[in-house]
């Protein structure tokens, strides 16, 4: 089809993380439909304090997956993580979702 690069592949990308300790970690990320980053971006923009505070963990949550492309952690898991780790993690999750590479 001549519009396969306009879709959200199916690929497993690898990224290596490191963490505020300095440990370094290869994780897995799916790729994000539009639907998925606007989501983002109004949840990013809304007038409720805890929509805005939720956003990065749904993120993460959206996109970092096992090696075979399961789900690795939820939403709620994700709201757990610690600030530098889910920093590091959304870092890799907006490389592997760059818009502008789109």
């Amino acid at each position: 089809m001549k519009f396969d690069g306009f879709f959200v592949s199916d690929e497993i990308h690898e990224r290596e993380v490191t963490l505020g300790d300095g440990s370094k970690h290869v994780l897995h990320f799916r790729e994000l439909s539009v639907t998925d980053l606007r989501r983002f971006a109004f949840a990013e923009r809304s007038d409720d304090e805890e929509v805005r505070a939720e956003s990065v963990a749904k993120l993460i949550a959206a996109s970092l997956c096992e090696a075979d492309g399961k789900p690795a952690m939820t939403a709620e898991q994700a709201k757990r993580l610690k600030p530098k780790v889910a920093d590091a993690i959304f870092q890799a999750v907006m490389s592997v979702n760059d818009p502008g590479k789109a």
